[in-house]
């Protein structure tokens, strides 16, 4: 169970994908996002994606240099076709592209289709943030990697449809990075790489039955995941299926649909200047306060304090940063494996 600080992972990551055809830029981009979210804690987007993109790679589904075109823009809109690159170096120009807007037209909306897995949707929300912008994101599978039973159904019709809220603070930026399901997909996996059960409630079987067993999930026959909420299911549900039409409908990319079986991601970003509405200052202080009156809560018992969203990925970071980086020996036997495959040292 190897156990590795974040540069020589993100260094060998790279040197994986330009070994199977990506650029420098391509290669160290996707990298960092991936050993990003290892970083905080989000392993099911880190670098267990490597032997997924390089076989993507291999089938040509993402196309290494791939132009990304901006199609139907206005000042503050645009969609974005990113002609099946690598997800995470369309996400980041699309994220650019609409900062750059917002800072001129006090909001923007820009949308993505052609594109292949983005990573860690939170990613964004914080680049978004970290320019003192809010950020609201959304991505489906572009149709395809339908894993979601529908609230009261048993068979997979959605994806794991997340969404993403960022807002700037005189700390660390706020982000809600969530899945309309129960989890993401890649935490299943994860716990199938490690050999563990899903905790209950997570997963059910083919037949629709409740079941902790990660291989139940995958089949055959395919079991499915839930819409996060529990008895209140619901919500995640109704969540998962305005993320679907965001991403889906309005870019292009096209709604959770059974003729789908490409994976990629739609995306959906609507980014807001807060100063267009008060001083960057003012919002900061008022979003302080407001965290600080949060955490002036008497605690339930069982808990010792109040925290907020992003709060546990900023302290995953920093104990990671020290401690490393731990990859599950199933993840690192793919890794080392497509390593070998490319020539590249381990």
């Amino acid at each position: 169970m190897p156990t590795f600080k974040a540069e020589p992972l993100q260094d060998l990551s790279s040197r994986i994908f330009q070994a199977a055809g990506a650029s420098k830029s391509e290669g160290d981009r996707v990298a960092e996002l991936l050993v990003e979210a290892n970083l905080a804690g989000h392993d099911s987007h880190g670098v267990i994606r490597i032997q997924q993109y390089v076989n993507f790679l291999k089938e040509g589904l993402i196309v290494p240099g791939a132009p990304i075109q901006i199609e139907n823009e206005t000042p503050a809109t645009a969609v974005v076709n990113g002609n099946w690159g690598f997800g995470q170096v369309i996400a980041t120009h699309a994220t650019d592209l609409a900062i750059s807007k917002a800072r001129q037209h006090a909001v923007s909306t820009v949308t993505i289709y052609n594109c292949n897995h983005v990573g860690r949707l939170g990613s964004y929300g914080l680049q978004i943030a970290r320019a003192d912008m809010i950020g609201l994101l959304t991505v489906n599978a572009h149709g395809g990697a339908r894993s979601v039973a529908p609230f009261g159904g048993t068979a997979r019709r959605l994806a794991t449809n997340p969404l993403a809220i960022a807002a700037p603070s005189g700390g660390e930026p706020i982000i809600l990075d969530i899945t309309t399901s129960v989890v993401a997909e890649g935490k299943v996996r994860v716990k199938r790489n490690r050999g563990e059960q899903t905790p209950p409630g997570w997963i059910i079987d083919a037949e629709g039955n409740p079941t902790t067993d990660p291989n139940k999930f995958y089949g055959p026959p395919a079991g499915a995941l839930l819409p996060f909420g529990g008895n209140a299911a619901h919500k995640g549900y109704g969540l998962s299926v305005i993320v679907d039409i965001l991403s889906g409908a309005l870019s292009q990319a096209g709604c959770s649909r059974p003729e789908a079986d490409r994976i990629g991601n739609g995306g959906f970003i609507l980014v807001i200047n807060p100063t267009a509405f008060t001083s960057l200052d003012l919002f900061k202080k008022q979003v302080d306060d407001f965290v600080a009156y949060l955490k002036s809560s008497p605690t339930a018992p069982g808990f010792t304090e109040i925290l907020v969203p992003g709060e546990v990925e900023v302290r995953e970071e920093r104990r990671r940063r020290v401690e490393g980086i731990f990859v599950e020996d199933e993840t690192w036997r793919q890794i080392t494996e497509v390593a070998q495959t490319y020539g590249v040292s381990v």
